[in-house]
This record gives structure tokens, C-alpha cells and sequence, in this order.
């Protein structure tokens, strides 16, 4: 049976507080702690701590307190942009602080294998994680990035790999290992849609082409797969659409992972 630890809420420098949630697996740790996952959303950390397959170390979900603010939190500044963007937009690198905040209370309250952390996050939450591993890849080993929100900002996250691509050959990519998923209607319509009316269906339709999240999914694959070196898995996951994609994708993906990662 998995136990959960207290949960708590990490105050923010602006008044705010990122939620934060445990799941530790049954029995003791290995003799090296527990291998270590953080997922951002706490709809994303209820999935993978009720995945039938059983937790394979700590679990870690953290979420702004205020769901909403996570449009705000996880996504980047672009700096092709003449000025800041409104409100509280583009603060990944704030949000990545507060992760490292998160990690630390973490390690410090159980022992953890500080070669096996891995990083999941679903569409936003995914794209956070592009931007980790385009400024700190090696913040974690193995990163799951389920459906990301490719078509953000114009498409900044794969405008950004392009820029930095060789750096991170250099820097740190080869050590580590990515997988990418994206469902099979993400761009286009599913069994999902079939109870819409047609004019509801035309929008989503065109919303989700002009996103083009199965042909940005290839090409941020085929942009990581110039990194020699790098454990790349990627697939357009078969009768899912963006809300069951994480499914097929996080659990997996992280006993996938941690299949290569070092004992």
C-alpha cells in the first residue's frame, strides 16, 4: 500500500504558495534512496499515484496554489518579444526556482538516489519542462514530457532547442533520457469530439491544426535526435486525445527511464 506523507504548502515570495504532495512506495528504502519523480498538477499526481504498474520510488506533485496560475508560472519569457508580457506571463525561471526549493525540503525528509530524478509534466506543465532542459538539463535525469504545448508563443520552445541545440550536446543532453509523447488527436478530431454539434467541431478542429501538436511533437524529436548520445523514445500514443494522453504517457515513461538510469 502506498503511504503518503503530509502534504504542505511552500510559501512564495509574492504572497502566493505552490502546493506540494508526497507518495512514498511500501517498505524501506533501497540501500541508495528512492529514485525520485517530480510531476507538476495535482490531477497529473493523483493519475500516476493510482497507476496500477505501482510507484517506483518517491513521488512529488506540486502544483501553484491557484490551478490557474499555472499559465502564468510554467511558461517562459520570450525575449523576441519588445517589452515583458502582462500580468504575471512568462515566470518558468521563477517557477524553476521554487522547484529547486521543493527538491531541497524533499532530500532533506527522505533519502533519495540522487542519480535517478526524474522530471514529468502534460501539455503546459511539459512545456516547463523544455524549458528546464533548454537553461539546466541537468537538473534532473530523464525527463517525460507528455503533450507539450508546442504551439506556445510561436512556437518558442522548438525556436529555443534550435538556438541551443549544440550547447546542450555538449553540455549535458547525452547523459540523459527524453521521452516524448503526444496523442493521436491532438490534431484532428476523436471519438471524443462525435457528440459535439458541427460548429463546435469546426472550432476545435481548426484550434488544434493551427497548434499542430503531433507535427511539433516530431519536430522537437527530430531536433533532440541530432544530439548524439541521447536515450530519445517518442510516439504518438494510439486513440488519445489530450486529456487521456498522460495515461499512456507519464507512468510509463518513468519506468522507462529509470530502466537506463544508473543503479
Amino acid at each position: 500500500m502506498i503511504t503518503s506523507s503530509p502534504s504542505f504548502a511552500l510559501a512564495l515570495a509574492d504572497g502566493r504558495a505552490c502546493a506540494v504532495r508526497i507518495a512514498v512506495p511500501p517498505g524501506p528504502a533501497p540501500a541508495a534512496g528512492w529514485p525520485v519523480a517530480y510531476v507538476l498538477d495535482a490531477h497529473q499526481f493523483d493519475l500516476m499515484r493510482a497507476d496500477p504498474s505501482g510507484l517506483p520510488g518517491l513521488l512529488v506533485g506540486l502544483a501553484p496554489g491557484e490551478p490557474a496560475d499555472r499559465v502564468w508560472d510554467y511558461t517562459p519569457r520570450r525575449h523576441d518579444r519588445p517589452s515583458p508580457p502582462p500580468g504575471n506571463a512568462g515566470h518558468a525561471g521563477r517557477w524553476l526556482r521554487t522547484l529547486d526549493r521543493v527538491s531541497a525540503r524533499v532530500a532533506a525528509d527522505h533519502p533519495l538516489d540522487g542519480r535517478r530524478r526524474v522530471f514529468c509534466g502534460h501539455s503546459l506543465g511539459a512545456l516547463f519542462g523544455l524549458y528546464v532542459l533548454t537553461h539546466r538539463p541537468g537538473a534532473f535525469d530523464g525527463y517525460v514530457l507528455s503533450s507539450p504545448s508546442v504551439w506556445w508563443g510561436n512556437r518558442h520552445a522548438l525556436r529555443l532547442l534550435r538556438r541551443r541545440r549544440a550547447w546542450l550536446c555538449v553540455r549535458g543532453l547525452p547523459a540523459l533520457g527524453i521521452q516524448l509523447t503526444v496523442g493521436e488527436h491532438e490534431q484532428g478530431l476523436g471519438p471524443d469530439d462525435a457528440d459535439a454539434d458541427p460548429d463546435e467541431q469546426a472550432r476545435r478542429l481548426a484550434m488544434r491544426q493551427a497548434r499542430g501538436m503531433v507535427d511539433g511533437m516530431h519536430a522537437l524529436a527530430a531536433e533532440f535526435a541530432r544530439c548524439p548520445g541521447l536515450r530519445l523514445r517518442s510516439a504518438v500514443l494510439p486513440g488519445r486525445g489530450h486529456r487521456t494522453a498522460p495515461r499512456d504517457a507519464l507512468m510509463p515513461g518513468w519506468h522507462w527511464l529509470l530502466q537506463g538510469l544508473r543503479d
